[in-house]
Order: structure tokens, then sequence, then C-alpha cells
């Protein structure tokens, strides 16, 4: 029997060459402004035009395999964009808590149709559920809505108006809420991009809430525990694809460059390497198909692993490359240089080992 490809699959050549012509521009130029060249607008603008920001984001969808797969083409030509679509798809997957009603309802729309951007500034919920630290936003409740006061540490997609959905501790209760907040709303003070390793113009950095509102209309939920519980294994997962994007494409490449009697001596790394990309990758599709069945811990363990693996093929594939694996300028550097982001992207390593090592008491 013949299985057909999904329908947008049929988009994929055109959305690499899109990303290959943006991709060196994407990793050097830090995110100015709000002028549609390079950063998370451009990217998602261009995928909402070809309805690729809405896969397994319908009603009744409960699996994320197709925009996993998405995610892990895309992370082979560009982890900057990969990681800004992650962060804008957590969004709209964090929306479904709050149905088609009342104003998150349009909002979601417009995060599929890529009119609207999406930051997830949920790290400090995945750190107090797994009992690190607490919540650091305070919402202080008022009629009709609370005030929230705190900061937020990092967070990406942070372009003018862009929604960000945050977590916030109720007074010193054990009350939690989830909100959404937009990038220049008063009280809403982003401080200016650090120039980083790469990923320059994902438009990351830190927020400070002073006296910040939001209306009832914008609390996604009151159930943190809950809230965490549920969207945990689809961030998690998605983390996962653009980790085996990333080392698919350094594998790949390095597969390539080891040519001659000299370099075999790289040839056992690399298919060891590569048996461990099929493993966690077959690993990761039976995960997607229903994120909410599957065991929370070996979804832990997988993006701890798949993160692992990419540091080691962006090495390889670096000295594979000899010479040109320092160059700045090259792809193979580049992806290096995006690997190293893996350790403290949230959760971090320490997040993850944590975990794990807690689990394993």
């Amino acid at each position: 029997m013949t299985v057909m490809a999904p329908a947008w699959r049929q988009h994929l050549p055109d959305v690499l060459a899109h990303l290959a012509g943006r991709a060196a521009s994407v990793d050097e130029t830090p995110h100015q402004g709000d002028d549609g060249t390079i950063g998370p607008r451009d990217l998602l603008r261009h995928l909402g035009r070809r309805n690729l920001l809405s896969l397994d984001a319908g009603p009744g969808d409960t699996g994320v395999a197709e925009v996993a797969s998405l995610i892990d083409v895309i992370a082979g030509e560009c982890l900057s964009s990969a990681f800004s679509f992650w962060a804008h798809r957590m969004v709209i997957e964090y929306l479904r808590e709050a149905g088609s009603g009342g104003p998150l309802g349009p909002l979601r729309a417009g995060l599929a149709a890529g009119t609207e951007v999406g930051s997830t500034a949920m790290a400090a919920a995945l750190q107090e559920m797994a009992g690190m630290r607490p919540v650091p936003v305070v919402a202080t409740p008022y009629a009709g809505g609370y005030r929230l006061d705190g900061p937020i540490r990092w967070a990406s997609n942070l372009v003018p108006g862009a929604a960000v959905v945050l977590p916030a501790r109720v007074g010193d209760g054990a009350g939690r809420i989830v909100a959404v907040v937009r990038v220049g709303d008063p009280g809403v003070a982003v401080a200016p991009p650090r120039r980083l390793l790469a990923l320059n113009a994902t438009a990351s950095s830190s927020i400070t809430l002073t006296g910040a509102r939001v209306d009832a209309g914008h609390v996604v939920t009151d159930d943190l525990a809950g809230f965490v519980r549920r969207a945990r294994p689809v961030l998690l997962l998605l983390q996962t694809a653009f980790c085996l994007g990333l080392a698919r494409r350094s594998l790949d490449e390095a597969r390539r460059l080891v040519q001659g009697e000299a370099a075999a001596v790289l040839v056992p790394d690399l298919e060891e390497s590569t048996a461990r990309l099929g493993d966690y990758a077959e690993r990761a599709r039976r995960a997607q198909h229903a994120p909410a069945a599957a065991d929370p811990l070996e979804i832990t363990r997988l993006r701890y692993d798949a993160a692992h693996l990419t540091l080691a093929a962006t090495r390889l594939e670096a000295t594979a490359s000899g010479g040109r694996g320092y160059a700045t300028g090259t792809p193979v550097n580049r992806r290096l240089r995006e690997a190293a982001f893996l350790p403290v992207q949230s959760p971090s390593e320490i997040q993850l080992r944590w975990e794990l090592s807690q689990a394993a008491t």
C-alpha cells in the first residue's frame, strides 16, 4: 500500500529556500525593531500563509507528529527559526485551555494564521512544578483581574505586540494563575536584547512587570499544576524535534566530509551517533502520536538524550570540517554554536538532570 505524504510537505521546498536565505542573518544580526526583514515575525508570517502553524492544532487533535516533523526539518536548516516556531507554537498549545470564546479565542486564531506572535515565558512554572524554586511573578487581585509584578528572566519572540504567556503566584498563598500580557502593554518592560552566541534574531530578552494589569478574560487558567501536566509532554517533544533535526543535519554533513584514510577514524563515532539518532527518533515518534499517554519520565529522558546527541553531532561535524569549523561565518560553525544553547534552554540540563535524579531515588 502506498502511503501518501502529508499535504503540508508540498510547501517544504519553498520553506527551506526561505530559511536558507535568512539563516546567516538570523544568526548574526540582533533583532532590530519590527521591519519584517529578519526575526520571528517574518518567519511566522511565511509559515502562516501556508497554514503550517496550525498543524495538529485543530479541534480534537491530540497528537503532534506532523508539527514535530516540520520543526525537525526547519531545525536542520536553521535552529533559530525552529526555536522561534517552537516558542510561538507553545502559545497556541497553551491557549487550548481557554477555548474559543472571549478575547483569547481570536488571539489563538491569529497565532495560527501568523498575524500574531506568541512568546512562551513558562520556564518558572516548570521549575516550580519540579520543586526547584517558586514562580517569581506576583499576581495581586483587584476587581475584574490582577496586577502583575516581578521578573521573567528569559523569553523569546519579544517583538512589539507579542502575546506573552506567563505564570504568577497569587499573593503569598498557594494560588497560581497563567495569564497573557502583550509586549508594549503598560507595566511590561522588555530589556534590550543581549548579544548571543547564536540565535541573535530570536528577539530574546528578559521582562520586568511593574503594575501590569490583566483582566479575567486574559487569564488562561488558575490550575497551574494541571496546566503544566498537560502542556509539558508537548513542550518537551517539540524541543526534542528541533534537537533531532539539528543533529541529523550535522551527521549528514559529517558523513559527506569523512573521506580518506585518516578521516576514517571518525567513522565509529559517526555510526554510533547515527544509531542513537534512529533510536531517539523512533521513541519520539511513538510519543508524538499521543503525548498525554506517554510516560513523563521517558519524555524527560528523551529530551535530555536528544540534546546530548546534538552536542556530539555538531562537534563531530566541526571535527570533520577541520579549520572551516572554527570560522564563524560557516554553516558548520553556526550549527556548533546553535547546539551550545541547548544545555541552558528551559528546561535546562541542570533541571532535566535534577528531575531524572529525583525519579531515581
